[in-house]
């Protein structure tokens, strides 16, 4: 991306209701002085307060923020801080209030269509201090495709990542009552270990580090709060994960005080790093080593741009990576794009355009979820591979989405060069135990660690963690789509029309049974390829993305020589 030339920013405030949180929230909005028709398309930053502090914690920073634009230490972005309280920006244990949900699926797509930052794929960043850099680790490790970078200042932090270690080690910041609010009265146990930024570490590191998110953490030595012992080891396990990060520890730094200015500046310089990272040479300007270098050097970022789509009933939101012949990557029941963030950039490194259409109802896709039938699905993708004119393209279904797939390749066979089926199904029927698993998933009276139990007997083979799935689940899509499979003989989508198939199978997948591939491989003779995944269940692409992506790559390969 390009960033234009700036002037002095300009501060609004906007106010946004909600059933999430105590409505309305104001919102501070601080725009780049930039010339009419240059501001389209600006990065957007995400600043997290503090405890105690409002969405006027921005307003002391417009003079910081005019001298790093002047100065061109921070590219022109669009800055906005909620008024959340003390909130942590937690999701309470008791469900009252759901400020991560409300900062990802309604403040963020909020600030998107009102400012026209972080559209059209420019990248968004996280920042926060103190409890403000708490949830913004949270946000960002539970969701690392979505962001480019996140900055954290003084995060409050706890070393512990279990409640009885910190009742009796290191509660520094809170009083009992807010304890109670946030956790619960006695504490939730299971809720303050799976809302910590290290368990979340621990969990999604795999994604963290294929996402490319650029982490910065930032304490003073002296933190009257205690806070470096927190971020201390936050640094240790990303170090021990892999995960690039910028680690500081400044000495004779505090809480607050007069370090915190010049200290907020290099958060700020480190953003500004990450986003003109994105910003390469074209590929004409270049020596191919030099592109070549760029590409392997820069973050990986899972989906590098996004764009909306006119479907046939709706806005389709398409997260596009690389270049290339085209790849199409199609979820499962009730899920979205960010699943198939690893295996995007996988391919794109290996020279493929890939597009991971957003199902109706999930982002900006639109469209009515009653009465569809697989053919309405289809017809969706299909479009996105039109208005791309990149097509024939390889289709990758995965569990529900390899009945997207097979029907888009039955109706549109001129834009489907083959189809990948990721964990195929349709015939033979789940284990009952399995199946009964899979209704309760998308039960949202579930407690978190019976949601979860519910995750792990459908999708996950026995031995592999189900919490990299623990969110990301949408009810009403997943009812849509199942009533759309049940609507939709099978017969009309099974066999893929002629196109040839690949089928990636987990040996322990007991809602699309094994016998399933196997019929399907047997009914298309020499079109079919099997290919079979051990140690995977039904979830199969955070279980093992490495031997997915090996025979997706393998089986692209040999098709193109």
């Amino acid at each position: 991306m390009a960033f234009p030339s700036v002037g002095p920013g300009v501060l609004s405030t906007d106010w946004l209701g909600t059933a999430l949180v105590p409505s309305p929230v104001e919102v501070r909005v601080l725009r780049p002085g930039v010339p009419a028709g240059e501001a389209d398309d600006l990065p957007l930053l995400l600043l997290l307060h503090g405890g105690g502090d409002s969405a006027s914690f921005l307003d002391g920073l417009v003079p910081l923020f005019d001298r790093l634009w002047t100065s061109g230490d921070l590219p022109p972005l669009v800055v906005a801080t909620p008024s959340a309280g003390r909130s942590f920006y937690l999701d309470r244990a008791d469900g009252s209030q759901r400020w991560e949900t409300f900062l990802a699926d309604e403040l963020l797509p909020h600030l998107v269509a009102g400012t026209g930052a972080g559209r059209g794929g420019a990248a968004v960043a996280l920042c926060g201090v103190s409890m403000g850099g708490l949830g913004a680790l949270r946000l960002a490790f539970r969701r690392p495709d979505r962001f480019v970078a996140v900055a954290v200042l003084e995060p409050a932090l706890e070393e512990a990542t279990t409640w009885p270690e910190v009742a009796l080690r290191d509660v520094v910041y809170r009083d009992a009552g807010l304890i109670a609010e946030l956790y619960g009265d006695p504490v939730d146990e299971a809720h303050f270990h799976a809302n910590h930024p290290r368990a979340l570490a621990e969990r999604h590191g795999h994604l963290i580090a294929v996402a490319g998110l650029d982490v910065y953490v930032e304490v003073g030595d002296e933190d009257a709060l205690q806070l470096q012992y927190g971020a201390e080891a936050l640094h240790r396990q990303l170090f021990d994960h892999g995960i690039d990060h910028e680690y500081r520890l400044v000495r004779r730094g505090n809480h607050i005080g007069s370090s915190l200015g010049p200290r907020f500046a290099d958060a700020l310089g480190f953003v500004g790093r990450s986003l003109r990272a994105l910003d390469a040479p074209a590929a004409d300007e270049v020596p191919a080593w030099f592109s070549e270098w760029v590409d392997g050097q820069a973050a990986v970022r899972g989906y590098r741009r996004t764009v909306l789509v006119d479907g046939p009933a709706g806005a389709i939101e398409v997260r596009l990576r690389g270049e290339g012949p085209l790849v199409v990557l199609l979820p499962s029941l009730g899920r979205g794009a960010s699943d198939f963030a690893a295996l995007a950039a996988r391919l794109a490194r290996s020279g493929y355009l890939v597009a991971a259409p957003e199902p109706r109802g999930i982002g900006r896709s639109a469209g009515p979820l009653d009465g569809l039938t697989l053919a309405d699905l289809a017809d969706d993708a299909a479009a996105v591979i039109d208005v791309l004119d990149a097509g024939p393209a390889t289709v990758v279904g995965h569990a529900f989405g390899n009945r997207v797939a097979r029907m888009l390749a039955t109706r549109h066979p001129e834009l489907v060069e083959s189809v990948v089926l990721l964990a195929c199904g349709g015939r033979v029927p789940p284990e009952p135990d399995a199946g009964a698993a899979l209704f309760r998933v998308f039960d949202d009276s579930l407690p978190p660690d019976g949601h979860l139990e519910a995750v792990g007997s459908a999708f996950f083979a026995p031995g592999n963690d189900p919490v990299v799935w623990a969110g990301g689940w949408h009810p009403e899509v997943a009812a849509a789509q199942a009533a759309a499979t049940g609507s939709t003989p099978v017969d009309e989508w099974w066999e893929a029309g002629a196109a040839d198939v690949l089928v990636v199978q987990p040996s322990d997948d007991r809602i699309a049974l094994p016998a399933n591939a196997e019929d399907l491989v047997a009914a298309l003779g020499d079109r079919a390829t099997l290919v079979t995944v051990p140690g995977a269940g039904h979830a199969l692409l955070p279980e093992q993305p490495a031997a997915v992506a090996v025979a997706l790559l393998t089986w692209l390969a040999r098709r193109r020589r």
